[in-house]
């Protein structure tokens, strides 16, 4: 089978594309497939030298036992990931090239589109026309209803448009993936047939993702040191700014140190935070590789997530850190709403405060320091969790058993 997958972001991109790449990977082990996305300037908007220059450019990527997988960049105004209307350009260009390219590309069976960006449904739509092919719209978040939640749009009118071009992609779709149950309940509520939409949870490699001894010197921490970490993007979605209020209030317990790894538009407003709170138990770390990742995440004692006071992020979100928190064995302190605290409590994993209260964040780190005993049983729970319900192996199992 030829497969056509579309999304705006891809490697070398470190987030937010774990998701698509664990789709394209594995089914490149089986079928051929073709990953349309953008020259890679995300998050900060500047493109690596090789690229510069380009309109589009494409590759091939061998990978071990596995077809080659064909990766096709087209130019999408790079720019930071910073402000409404450049960030509205950025994927309004995406949209432009992405579409002219599929009238270039050969019909394919199969057309899987990746949300967000919202506008990529589009050209899904221009190529499974084109091809007769089957498509998947793939919901990682719910568009516009995120964007209306965070002030970036207001126009009614607007609104209004995309709605309808939000269930226009939903009805052509032959399947939407929704990745958590909420997002999932939600598109049926919208008079999408729930044949249709499958829950396709983000998971992670469960022989990658594990419980590992790490020297905390190597990283410049002590054996006694409680680290919490946070890792992914660094943006106001994530409400990071509870967690350096958490951090002063925690400033009194020199043990008790943060960690923030990744980038995001959000990391310099939170950095100079810092310095000029004078708060020494936060640090920032660029975004790393994989095998780093790892190793961060078991120097840890605590996995770290925060999301905004915003019902479409505190209630539909399950980011993919989650998974890989779980993997490496990892209690969760999560600032969030419905979908993990069901999860984090449901399962006895970690704890969880309502977003954007750093008051009951700082308590529940405290707890877990006071509290070995509670940290020893969600370590443990984590890593069965892991291995029972966040194992790629069910992610697999899901989307192949959709493709027919």
């Amino acid at each position: 089978m030829r497969i056509l997958l579309i999304s705006h972001w891809y490697k070398p991109i470190k987030s937010p594309v774990k998701r698509m790449v664990r789709i394209a990977e594995r089914l490149s082990q089986k079928h051929q497939v073709t990953v349309l996305t953008s020259l890679p300037s995300y998050p900060t908007g500047i493109l690596p030298p090789r690229y510069r220059g380009k309109f589009w450019i494409i590759e091939e990527e061998n990978l071990i036992d596995r077809r080659n997988l064909t990766i096709l960049r087209v130019w999408d105004f790079p720019t930071p990931n910073q402000g409404l209307i450049k960030r509205s350009l950025n994927y309004l260009a995406f949209v432009i090239t992405a579409s002219i390219a599929t009238l270039f590309l050969e019909p394919f069976d199969l057309v899987i589109v990746s949300s967000p960006n919202f506008f990529s449904g589009i050209a899904g739509v221009i190529a499974a026309r084109i091809g007769k092919s089957k498509f998947i719209f793939d919901v990682r978040d719910l568009w516009p209803d995120s964007a209306i939640e965070l002030g970036y749009l207001r126009n009614q009118f607007l609104i209004q448009i995309f709605k309808k071009m939000e269930k226009y992609f939903y009805k052509k779709a032959d399947k939407v993936f929704a990745a958590t149950e909420e997002i999932r309940r939600t598109i049926i509520q919208m008079g999408i047939s729930e044949k249709k939409v499958v829950t396709l949870l983000n998971t992670v490699d469960i022989e990658v993702f594990r419980p590992k001894k790490v020297n905390p010197k190597k990283y410049g921490y002590r054996e006694s040191d409680f680290l919490i970490i946070y890792i992914g993007s660094l943006t106001i979605v994530q409400n990071l700014q509870t967690v350096i209020e958490a951090g002063q209030i925690l400033k009194k317990y020199p043990r008790i140190k943060f960690l923030l790894v990744g980038e995001g538009e959000d990391k310099e407003n939170l950095v100079a935070q810092t310095k000029k709170l004078k708060l020494k138990n936060i640090a920032f770390m660029p975004g790393q590789p994989t095998e780093k990742i790892v190793e961060l995440m078991n120097l840890a004692d605590v996995g770290l997530i925060s999301l905004a006071k915003k019902k479409f992020f505190s209630d539909y979100a399950l980011p993919t850190k989650t998974s890989e928190y779980l993997g490496c064995g990892k209690p969760i302190v999560a600032c969030a709403g419905k979908t993990l605290r069901e999860l984090i409590e449901k399962n006895q994993v970690g704890r969880v405060v309502p977003p954007g209260d750093s008051k009951k964040l700082a308590r529940a780190i405290w707890d877990l320091y006071r509290n070995r005993k509670d940290l020893h049983k969600y370590s443990q729970n984590a890593r069965k969790l892991a291995q029972e319900k966040f194992s790629d192996e069910n992610f697999y199992a899901v989307l192949e058993d959709n493709l027919s």
